[in-house]
């Protein structure tokens, strides 16, 4: 039979507390994520992914503007890799019919 102890140092105390507290953190992130699949189901409709990817390009488009307007900015950044921001055109040479 394994014996407790008594009593427990502060560190030991501290150390267990921590563990508590990291073992609900886990568990309601997982509880979280499960009520998130089953209440919001992910919407895989071409509108809505071409929606979410117009949103992200908008941001990026904002953070490439910001970082050109710092006078500090890198001059590699944002400007050696030129990204199309023209999603809806992408998305539509993507989705015609092969040869035709």
């Amino acid at each position: 039979m394994n014996s407790q102890p008594d009593s427990y140092t502060r560190a030991e105390i501290d150390q267990l507390v921590e563990e508590i507290y990291r073992t609900l953190e886990s568990t309601e992130e997982r509880l979280d994520r499960r009520c998130d699949d089953i209440y919001f189901p992910m919407d895989l409709t071409m509108s809505s992914l071409t929606s979410h990817i117009e949103a992200i390009q908008r941001e990026l488009v904002e953070i490439q503007r910001y970082i050109a307007r710092r006078p500090e900015a890198s001059a590699s950044i944002g400007r050696r890799n030129n990204i199309s921001t023209n999603t809806q055109m992408n998305i539509d040479r993507r989705l015609q019919p092969k040869g035709g």
